[in-house]
């Protein structure tokens, strides 16, 4: 009887020493020797992020699939929408936001209106394609994010934006 015991007790231990992983509870990728890997750089920050929301334009269709509001909550960012020129005039006007998410089809209307102003927001511009009933001459505007956007892709673009604008606002912060 001794002699099952131990046995049983060696193989007990062995199986203790070479299963340590196995025992573990929970996700795998926490276990001592592998890295964890995050989604956005350590130096991305939180935008202030300002949606012309204008229904001529297109954009609330392209962006109906795509919870954007939850989304650049979820990652820090705060929106606000507008849906006239007027609206965003006079928000752009007060000067606290980073980047405007605008259509490629009225992207000229909105640069004219935000300016060249060094800490101006960036423009992040969606590819929409005119429908047969609007005809706009911007159709052919440069575009950063096609539309309907990718989760990633929009954050991405955000986060360039975000980038640029505080670029600018370092450069002209040296010129005076």
């Amino acid at each position: 009887m001794s002699r099952s015991t131990r046995l049983a007790g060696m193989i007990a231990a062995l199986g203790l020493f070479t299963g340590a992983d196995l025992l573990a509870c929970g996700d795998k990728f926490l276990v001592a020797g592998r890295g964890t890997r995050y989604q956005r750089p350590k130096t991305a920050r939180a935008a202030n992020v300002l949606i012309y929301d204008n229904a001529a334009s297109g954009l609330p269709a392209a962006l109906e699939k795509v919870p954007v509001d939850t989304l650049l909550k979820r990652e820090g960012h705060s929106a606000t929408r507008v849906e006239t020129l007027d609206q965003l005039a006079a928000l752009v006007a007060g000067g606290r936001f980073d980047v405007v998410l605008v259509a490629n089809t009225v992207a000229s209307a909105v640069q004219k209106l935000i300016g060249g102003a060094a800490d101006a927001p960036v423009m992040v511009a969606f590819c929409i394609k005119p429908g047969a009933a609007s005809v706009i001459a911007d159709a052919e505007a440069p575009c950063t994010v096609k539309a309907p956007p990718k989760e990633r892709s929009l954050l991405e673009a955000i986060d360039k934006a975000v980038v640029t604008h505080d670029r600018n606002a370092r450069k002209a912060l040296a010129r005076t």
